[in-house]
């Protein structure tokens, strides 16, 4: 894009594809990090974060797979929750079949054989050194029945540690999903839960600079007022101050302009209708 050159960008700073290189450290985004690490090293089962659309839980995934890349950790991620217990198992093995081209994902015909093979597998790689970790997003999407699957898996264990350690990333309604008492098994489980918040109006402008910066040394700066009016609009939630900040660039493109003003910041705000 011709505007990406005249900022001197090398990507795009305000993208809305999850990017860790991107990942801004608030304060409740550290606090989950640092939670997972928790989960990994004392060994606890079951995870749950929480946090409304936009607020970065995809983003937060990312960040988790490449902090732990060269640690003996091996994630198993599920992005698409609204499965079948079946398709979940056989999304697993999947996933573990990319990982280890030993397995033949067409050897497994039932769900006791799928379950049975899970199992050895994974205290295997414990026994070798490695943690399992199974990563889910959108948890709150997951039929009864796969939701109950989870509960059954969380149940692999020896009788001294569990072989899978479990994180859900769900919307908060999740929550209320899990209080409902055919579920109790599964929120007694849950050892840790973090909720992840919109940005504070002090961290709005710091996330701005942070993602302007990680894009390249540029001339291009936010107003205090352009940001102010972009914490109003956007109440925080980072996808949303990323399509903001995105099309006020562009007006300040069009101006000519390296100094993003709050008018910008009102005509980006009147195209996207917020």
């Amino acid at each position: 894009m011709e505007y990406f050159e005249f900022y001197k960008f090398k990507e795009d700073p305000f993208g809305i594809t999850p990017d860790p290189d991107f990942f801004y450290p608030s304060k409740s985004h550290m606090e989950a990090l640092e939670s997972i690490r928790y989960l990994i090293q004392k060994g606890e089962g079951f995870m749950l974060i929480t946090g409304n659309p936009g607020t970065g839980k995809t983003t937060l995934i990312r960040k988790v797979l490449t902090n732990f890349k060269n640690e003996n950790i091996i994630p198993i991620v599920i992005y698409n929750s609204s499965l079948t217990p079946d398709e979940l198992l056989r999304g697993i093995i999947y996933k573990l079949s990319t990982q280890d081209s030993s397995i033949d994902i067409n050897r497994f015909h039932n769900k006791l054989s799928t379950v049975e093979f899970l199992t050895d597998y994974l205290k295997n790689r414990k026994l070798s050194g490695y943690k399992n970790l199974l990563i889910i997003d959108e948890a709150q999407d997951m039929p009864e029945e796969t939701l109950t699957e989870i509960k059954h898996l969380s149940n692999i264990e020896t009788e001294k540690e569990k072989l899978l350690q479990i994180i859900l990333f769900a919307q908060p309604y999740f929550e209320n999903i899990l209080s409902q008492p055919k579920y109790s098994q599964i929120n007694q489980r849950i050892s840790i839960k973090v909720r992840l918040y919109p940005l504070t109006k002090e961290e709005v402008g710091e996330y701005i600079n942070f993602r302007l910066h990680r894009a390249v040394e540029t001339p291009v700066y936010f107003k205090k007022s352009a940001i102010r009016r972009i914490y109003k609009a956007s109440k925080g939630i980072p996808r949303i101050i990323n399509l903001i900040c995105s099309r006020a660039l562009m007006v300040g493109y069009l101006k000519n302009s390296y100094k993003i003003k709050k008018s910008y910041v009102k005509i980006a705000l009147k195209h996207l209708r917020l």
